[in-house]
């Protein structure tokens, strides 16, 4: 576990796309949280609780309608540029805001305008992030990490808010909300990368327009039952997050002694509770129970709301929001997981915004129902009631959570075995991801050939098991066993194939077709400059071994080895 903390942290640190990510992240989200507080103040001084409930609509309804669009866009531009320009967009809307504080009307439009630009940056940050990464557990890590900073943004970002409300004014405060916008775009102007290119057999993105890449978007999700299952349970605990933004004064003020501060104190308890888990997620890593953890978070989520209906009491209350904390970091760094290992890069924006619009949704659904479940069933009646739902949701899904895991569990063999050939192993998580979903199976039984010298090169094979002899001109000149890989000469020189490969026992091997491996190792320049000089050394060695005349032994008879 302590390795797990050092690998995640050093992941980040040690990589400097990730380090400048994590870095504007941290500054978006530190803002965000600072802009939630001063433009809820402003609200108030100007319309009272009338004006807080306005900028609460204007917060969630037009930045899920702008969502999908914007993850479309983000499928079709550089999701670099559109992180800049986004934090670009925050900053002036910002600011603007900070200068016409004194024309709310303004103000209001404005804080809108703010709110979608912001809206786009972290489902374009997760669908970014795979590409930065170069291992599936350097992911899972990541995300861990990027979960940590946002619980320090969730607590730095209120306390800025008070203390510059309490100096100055809201104004001051959206004025910081602009420089750390800008701050966050000038870090994310510094990424340096490549966008992997599609694997061939998924063909070329479509590029027909915005809205026909939105209509693919919902397309994707309906091929992706897995992603599917992770979105609907993702869904269902944001209807009881909504819910329980206002079941939080229910239980501090009528169900427990602490009163109105008490809605602070049960908040505050719920990020110490995400802290901590996000803090214990990072030894997760490496597991391939992402699945089953999603769906353990989903549930703790619901369990402690039933316990508070049925054990009032402070104490308990406040421990329940503890572990519901604790559950919304481990639903969130397993989540954003799954979804960026399920959906293909191509299209992951736009999954990842729809499901950021669905989440939105939910939300505010779930805060606009709970009046009448009160109404209907109590204030203990309508705890059970929502509290219980997301545990049962588990228990339904429970089967299909453990087939992701089966699946993610098949990938990470598959990856293990690809990263053991040299050229593979820099390939970012979409391209690797991809080839490990693609990768076939054959047996070869000894003595077989798998191809002959001369014939048309039309696969790469990496061997599971077994051992092959490579054969120029029938001479042996090299045996490969577990973990060796050939057939790359013939695909990257389109020429045919330079030797005889011929099993010595029977092989298992891993197959890819000539396309899928070619556009992998050509489509960024780390894999295949490594491909480049495993087929020149080899082929420097062919043309050495031709040149060199045959050894003879001291009687003249040419030397049988």
């Amino acid at each position: 576990m302590r390795g797990s903390y050092r690998e995640a942290w050093a992941s980040v640190t040690g990589n400097r796309n990730l380090r400048l990510a994590q870095s504007s992240s941290l500054l978006a989200w530190t803002g965000e949280f600072l802009f939630l507080s001063a433009m809820t103040v402003y609200a108030f001084d100007e319309d009272g609780a009338a004006g807080v409930g306005l900028v609460g609509f204007l917060r969630v309804l037009p930045a899920t309608v702008a969502l999908p669009w914007l993850g479309a866009l983000a499928d079709r531009v550089s999701r670099r540029r559109l992180l800049v320009v986004a934090c670009a967009l925050r900053a002036v809307t910002a600011a603007g805001a900070a200068a016409a504080a004194a024309q709310p009307a303004a103000v209001y439009t404005l804080l809108t305008l703010s709110t979608v630009c912001h809206a786009a940056y972290r489902p374009v940050l997760a669908a970014l992030f795979p590409t930065l990464c170069t291992t599936p557990e350097e992911l899972t890590g990541v995300n861990a990490v990027r979960a940590v900073l946002d619980g320090a943004a969730a607590l730095v970002g209120p306390l800025a808010a008070a203390a510059l409300i309490a100096a100055y004014d809201p104004a001051i405060a959206f004025a910081a909300v602009a420089l750390l916008a800008g701050a966050a775009g000038l870090l994310a102007a510094g990424l340096r990368y490549e966008s992997p290119r599609p694997v061939a057999a998924d063909g070329p993105p479509d590029r027909s327009g915005v809205v026909a890449d939105v209509v693919e978007g919902l397309r994707e999700l309906r091929r992706r039952g897995r992603a599917l299952e992770v979105i609907g349970l993702g869904g269902a605990q944001c209807l009881v997050r909504g819910a329980l933004t206002v079941l939080a004064v229910v239980v501090a003020v009528q169900l427990t002694d602490l009163g109105r501060p008490g809605v602070g104190v049960l908040w505050a308890a719920f990020g110490v509770g995400g802290l901590a888990a996000a803090m214990a997620s990072i030894g997760a890593a490496g597991s391939a129970r992402l699945g089953t953890l999603f769906g353990a978070g989903i549930a703790l989520w619901g369990v402690p709301i039933v316990l508070v209906g049925l054990l009032t009491g402070s104490p308990v209350a406040v421990g329940a929001f503890v572990v519901i904390g604790a559950a919304n970091a481990l639903v969130d760094v397993t989540g954003f997981t799954l979804l960026q290992r399920l959906v293909p890069d191509q299209t992951l924006a736009r999954v990842l915004a729809l499901t950021e619009a669905v989440f939105s949704l939910t939300v505010a659904l779930g805060s606009l129902a709970v009046p009448f479940v009160l109404s209907a069933l109590g204030d203990t009646g309508a705890l059970l009631a929502i509290g219980g739902i997301l545990p049962v949701a588990v228990m339904a899904r429970w089967a299909a959570l453990r087939a992701i895991d089966a699946d993610i569990g098949v990938r990470r063999d598959r990856i293990v075995l690809l990263r053991r050939v040299g050229m593979f192993r820099l390939l970012s998580v979409p391209v690797i991801e991809s080839l490990a979903q693609r990768l076939g199976r054959t047996r070869v039984p000894a003595q077989t050939d798998v191809f002959r010298q001369g014939d048309p090169g039309d696969g790469f094979y990496v061997i599971e098991s077994g051992r092959v002899a490579v054969l120029d001109d029938g001479q042996e000149i090299r045996q490969l066993g577990p973990g060796d890989a050939f057939g790359e000469i013939a695909l990257l020189r389109a020429v045919p194939r330079t030797a005889t490969v011929r099993a010595l026992e029977d092989t298992e091997l891993a197959t890819l077709s000539g396309p899928q491996f070619v556009s992998a190792v050509t489509g960024s320049s780390a894999p295949s400059s490594a491909a480049e000089r495993v087929v020149s050394d080899h082929l420097a060695d062919d043309q050495q071994r031709h040149a060199e005349p045959p050894r003879t032994d001291p009687d003249g008879a040419p030397d049988p080895h």
